[in-house]
């Protein structure tokens, strides 16, 4: 049997010509009803099909809002940052007991709240949009933000101190007087008012204008809610150490900490014998302060007793007032060091921040700063190991391969 299409003008009222008996039609109506059954069979699969595809298909994602790219950013920033290679820093807890080592981690709470102090006293405009792109995943951000980290303010640290981002001029008193206020006019006002010189120049005060006056703000006090959990800290820290010496010393600098006093704190410090585990943790230097040179930075660092190299070091901390004593200078440019300690340490600094952290990185310190502490005791002198050989390794070696003749480059090293 066979269904014969009819011409279309046959169609009329039929479908079509039948061409066997009523059992051979109901048979073909069986079919057709089966055909029609596939068909639609297939056409719902193939809708259904059609509506998964369309249902597995991801959405188009909304682009990524970008924080910066209506600032004006300097066009290399990618190539500015090339400039610095970052170098892995790791702890290594070998040798450290358990309590010791929660011993470091409270110091790293320390030494964090102190960086967000940093921040405030380097560049209060920076830190607010370094916050503001912590959330942000677009790239042009990301590498803001990344320099923003390097420099510790949006001023570009190789470039004469130049923004990067913005077009405000450096401020040279940064976060610590006010933006408008300059030298002359600091020192005409202590002309006028000399009852607060020592409070202007302190090393340890913000300056705020209040009117026509100048309120000089005690670190103790503009920096309360970062210095306290700082404080809590190295108080904690001192309640895990088994060294006597060092909790001593912590418990007093966490004082100093709430007071702006180190004194008593740094002569303690310099009397430590070869402390395992030691910190730097107060605002030593007056690197940022370039309007009058007085203000000091906080520059926090956690140290780990390096013994084999401090041991290398013992020869020379024996000897050094006669070393003192020998140099070609006249008596009074080269005071005696006879009676003074001349403490010597190499540390691993797993953690540093504030001016330990950004822009350069120093591989040795000679603190405290405090004259009083130099005529009563001394300095102590640190070495950062692992900071020193990566600057051998990363600045010196390179250099040393593109300067000296082959044969001579070959001997350079470490520890030559």
């Amino acid at each position: 049997m066979v269904l014969v299409p009819m011409r279309t003008s046959a169609l009329k009222g039929k479908r079509f010509a039948l061409l066997e008996s009523r059992p051979m039609r109901k048979a073909v109506g069986c079919l057709l009803v089966i055909v029609l059954l596939f068909g639609q069979s297939f056409a719902a699969q193939r809708h259904h099909r059609r509506k998964k595809v369309v249902s597995d298909t991801p959405p188009p994602k909304p682009p990524v809002a970008c924080v910066t790219c209506d600032m004006k950013v300097v066009p290399d920033l990618e190539q500015r940052i090339a400039k610095w290679k970052p170098i892995v820093m790791p702890f290594r807890s070998e040798g450290l007991t358990p309590n010791e080592i929660k011993v470091v981690q409270k110091l790293v709470e320390a030494t964090r709240a102190l960086e967000n102090i940093y921040w405030r006293q380097s560049d209060p405009e920076g830190l607010t949009l370094f916050e503001k792109l912590a959330g942000s995943r677009h790239v042009e951000d990301m590498r803001v933000r990344h320099f923003l980290l390097i420099n510790g303010s949006h001023y570009d640290l190789l470039d004469e101190n130049k923004p990067f981002i913005g077009t405000d001029p450096y401020r040279p008193g940064r976060g610590f007087y006010p933006a408008s206020l300059t030298r002359e006019q600091i020192e005409q006002y202590v002309k006028e008012h000399p009852e607060q010189k020592d409070a202007i120049y302190s090393g340890f005060t913000v300056i705020r204008q209040n009117g026509d006056k100048l309120d000089a703000i005690p670190y103790s006090v503009a920096y309360r809610s970062f210095l306290e959990p700082a404080a809590n800290a190295l108080n904690a820290a001192a309640d895990l150490s088994d060294d006597k010496d060092f909790a001593n010393f912590l418990r007093l600098r966490a004082k100093a900490l709430l007071d702006d006093n180190y004194y008593e704190s740094d002569l303690a410090w310099v009397d430590l014998k070869n402390p395992k585990i030691d910190v730097i943790m107060a605002p030593y230097e007056t690197y940022l302060d370039d309007l009058l040179g007085v203000k000091t930075s906080y520059g926090p660092a956690v140290l780990i007793r390096n013994e084999a190299e401090s041991k290398k070091l013992d020869l020379y901390q024996k000897y050094v007032p006669e070393i003192q004593d020998a140099l070609p200078l006249a008596p009074e440019d080269r005071p005696s060091k006879k009676g003074h300690l001349t403490p010597m340490e190499v540390m691993d600094s797993p953690y540093r921040g504030g001016d330990m952290r950004h822009g350069y990185q120093a591989v040795a310190d000679n603190l405290p700063n405090d004259p009083r502490i130099h005529a009563e005791k001394g300095t102590k002198k640190l070495f950062f190991k692992n900071f020193m050989d990566a600057r051998v390794n990363y600045v010196i070696l390179p250099i040393a391969r593109v300067l000296m003749p082959p044969e001579q480059a070959a001997k350079a090293s470490g520890d030559g």
